[in-house]
């Protein structure tokens, strides 16, 4: 199954999939890979294309502690083509989880039709590694798509090369840059819009939401947030009161 040498795939893995690390390594050596914690995805094939891997059991378990769609929104929201690759799913998951089969299916429904998540079922890692270096082959060496390119091309125009300075962003991706732009039309704005927009916080003093511009739109959550404006602006106090007035900077 392994491709010629002169055709190298890159691709990024969550540093939590080191089963998955260790077969690449030994059947596919025409993947280089680089190992680094993901909050959304566990693949990451391209700029558009990245993969949600569940295993039979963790799918159930996901679906009763509501992880799935949340994680599938994210994955949405973030990649213009999210695909949910799901391992394992067969007889003994049915039999074991306590599920109806009903609602599994009916969870799997909603993530395909209504989501538009493409889902691929395999086997087992062996057959998830060779889907991955199937994607992974169709989008770079097919179609050309670089991973994680950031070079502008020069045929932009103005409000796409704003996109292309949002996407810079912390976990984000073309769709929620574009969302940005829609509504604040300069990356000044949406800098100003990440400024005033606080974390809120339980009585306990964990982080529970937002408050402030961001909240307008979806799929933008507090770790959205705090990532970014220690990257814009350092570090912030984000318990001080919410400045919902994004033109007074």
């Amino acid at each position: 199954m392994t491709m010629s040498q002169t055709n190298i795939l890159r691709i990024i893995i969550d540093n939590r999939e080191r089963k998955l690390m260790k077969l690449l390594e030994t059947k596919f050596p025409n993947i280089e890979f680089e190992s680094k914690q993901l909050d959304i995805a566990d693949i990451v094939i391209s700029e558009d294309v990245a993969i949600e891997r569940k295993e039979g059991f963790d799918f159930v378990a996901s679906i009763v502690d509501n992880r799935l769609f949340e994680q599938c929104l994210r994955l949405k929201e973030t990649y213009t083509t999210p695909i949910l690759v799901l391992e394992g799913l067969n007889d003994k998951v049915f039999e074991n989880t306590g599920m109806k089969i009903a609602s599994i299916y009916g969870a799997l429904s909603k993530i395909s039709y209504k989501l538009g998540i493409a889902v691929i079922p395999t086997r087992n890692l062996e057959d998830t590694a060779i889907v991955i270096e199937r994607i992974a082959y169709r989008e770079q060496i097919k179609d050309g798509a670089a991973i994680l390119s950031r070079k502008a091309p020069k045929s932009m125009s103005i409000e796409e090369r704003r996109s292309f300075i949002v996407e810079g962003f912390v976990d984000i991706g073309p769709k929620k840059a574009k969302s940005l732009i829609e509504k604040y039309e300069t990356p000044y704005h949406v800098f100003k819009a990440i400024k005033h927009t606080e974390i809120t916080y339980t009585r306990t003093g964990n982080p529970k939401g937002i408050e402030g511009p961001l909240k307008e739109l979806s799929g933008f959550s507090w770790k959205f947030v705090e990532k970014n404006k220690e990257i814009l602006f350092g570090k912030t106090k984000e318990k001080e009161p919410v400045q919902k007035k994004i033109d007074e900077i």
